[in-house]
């Protein structure tokens, strides 16, 4: 904290990233309840928390253009204004349309809200590098994470109490979202110029950034190591807490509390193990195998996630998931710290983000066949066969912690 406070355009950029976090909170909550409140509401529903996962698969996209603006903190400004008049016309479209169409409305421009986000998201790696160089990048990621997922959870509790105090007016909560979004452009504004300097590229680099992104994992096996192993380490984890909801609905899972209790009870600790994993999960990992070494860890108390759904008891499901929560949010500020050290600043956006839509991509995929297919399929046999697949990634990074790393 000291570290934060006698830095002020660090504090000032977790501000903006805190208060853009809370929004896109605030109006994710507010929007499913009015989903909730329509006809047909379990498609708007769906709708709505599958146009959550699209945005980030952007990111491949998005990169090599956040690599080629200069002025880093005066497009995120600009971005975070533009957020703010989105969310400003949208209160303003409650007071004409209603129901489906209001909704459609309402969907699209949170989805170019989440999508412009990508842009802020792809540069902020060379801004938290810029603003306090003294700080190490994964102690910084770190925190920057930490942060972002705690004014998550606040933000979602925080948004339930507006909602019911406000009597559900959405248009009110629009505009509390338009108010975030200016404030973190005023912070962003206040950091001042963050400018990378282009540096000259060759025609190929011309032709494509994305290419760049790309040759950097052919070229760096250890990274490219590791972001294969997360993808396949998101196929196992993303669909174990549904399955776990399930079960607990169908009262195959013993639970002391009712339903929804468990349910928060579960969200809670994952939270709680992602705020605390990339801030002291570091400190359990060091020297030049400290990136293998989480990663090792995170895969094994994955797999005891994944098994522990067979003892059909709470308290170990989530023993196990804060754990590999934990040991997994470690992994993810080594993974980025490695990236910054070994790629240009003029290409980090295109290799981060071929790394941010890679990890995007599976776990909605994971959730959706695994969940899904528990209609047709045991639960335990799915449960199994990601219980395989999880000793199979640890049995593979064994055999390659030693030539890779």
């Amino acid at each position: 904290m000291k570290s934060i406070e006698n830095n002020p355009k660090l504090y000032q950029l977790f501000i903006a990233d805190a208060l853009s976090e809370i929004g896109d909170v605030f109006y994710y909550v507010a929007l499913i309840t009015y989903a909730s409140q329509l006809t047909n509401s379990s498609l708007a529903i769906s709708l709505v928390t599958t146009f959550e996962f699209i945005p980030p698969v952007f990111s491949i996209i998005i990169g090599p253009t956040a690599d080629k603006l200069c002025n880093k903190t005066k497009v995120s400004m600009i971005v975070n204004i533009l957020q703010c008049t989105l969310y400003l016309i949208n209160g303003l479209l409650f007071l004409k349309f209603q129901n489906w169409i209001l909704f459609s409305l309402c969907l699209t421009i949170n989805f170019i809200s989440d999508t412009l986000g990508i842009i802020t998201q792809e540069m902020e790696p060379i801004i938290l590098k810029k603003v306090s160089p003294k700080i190490s990048y994964e102690k910084k990621y770190g925190w920057l994470s930490a942060v972002a997922q705690s004014f998550s959870i606040g933000g979602k509790f925080l948004g339930g109490v507006l909602l019911t105090i406000m009597n559900n007016h959405y248009i009110f909560m629009s505009f509390i979202n338009a108010a975030t979004f200016g404030c973190a452009a005023v912070a962003m504004a206040l950091i001042g110029n963050v400018i990378t300097k282009k540096e000259i590229q060759d025609k190929e680099d011309e032709k494509s950034g994305v290419l760049e992104g790309i040759k950097f994992l052919k070229d760096n096996a250890k990274v490219r190591f590791i972001v294969v192993l997360l993808s396949n380490i998101n196929i196992v984890l993303a669909p174990i807490l549904p399955i776990a909801y399930i079960l607990l609905a169908n009262k195959e899972m013993y639970s002391p509390v009712n339903y929804s209790m468990s349910v928060s009870l579960l969200t809670a600790i994952d939270s709680l193990a992602s705020i605390l994993g990339p801030t002291f999960g570091l400190r359990l990992f060091k020297g030049k195998k400290a990136l293998i070494n989480s990663v090792m860890v995170g895969s094994i108390f994955s797999a005891f996630f994944c098994l522990s759904i067979f003892t059909r008891n709470i308290y170990v499901l989530m023993l196990t998931l804060f754990l590999a929560s934990f040991f997994i949010g470690a992994t993810i500020p080594l993974l980025f710290g490695g990236v910054i050290k070994n790629v240009p600043e003029s290409k980090i956006g295109s290799v981060n983000g071929v790394i941010d839509t890679l990890l995007a991509i599976t776990p909605p995929l994971s959730t959706f066949i695994f969940s899904s297919s528990v209609q047709y399929v045991s639960t335990y046999i799915n449960v199994l066969i990601l219980s395989v697949f999880s000793i199979f990634i640890i049995l593979i990074i064994i055999k390659n912690r030693t030539n890779l790393f």
